[in-house]
C-alpha cells in the first residue's frame, strides 16, 4: 500500500483483523483512516458488533 488507502482496501484490513492480528502500520492505516471517512468508521463497528454477537450466541448455545 503505497499512498493514502480507499476504502475497499481499509475494508480488507478490517475483515483479515477478524482472522489475524494486524500490525501496527496496519492499524494505524485504518485508525487514520477512520478519521477521515464516516462510511469506513460505521462498518469497523458493525464487524465489532457482529463479532461479540457471534461470541455471544456460540456460548449460549453451548449451554
Amino acid at each position: 500500500m503505497i499512498g493514502l488507502p480507499n476504502c475497499k482496501e481499509i475494508t480488507r484490513l478490517v475483515l483479515e483483523g477478524e482472522e489475524r492480528p494486524l500490525g501496527r502500520a496496519e492499524k494505524l492505516v485504518v485508525r487514520a483512516h477512520y478519521l477521515i471517512c464516516r462510511g469506513c468508521t460505521n462498518f469497523g463497528k458493525q464487524v465489532e458488533l457482529m463479532r461479540k454477537a457471534s461470541a455471544r450466541w456460540r456460548n449460549y448455545s453451548e449451554d
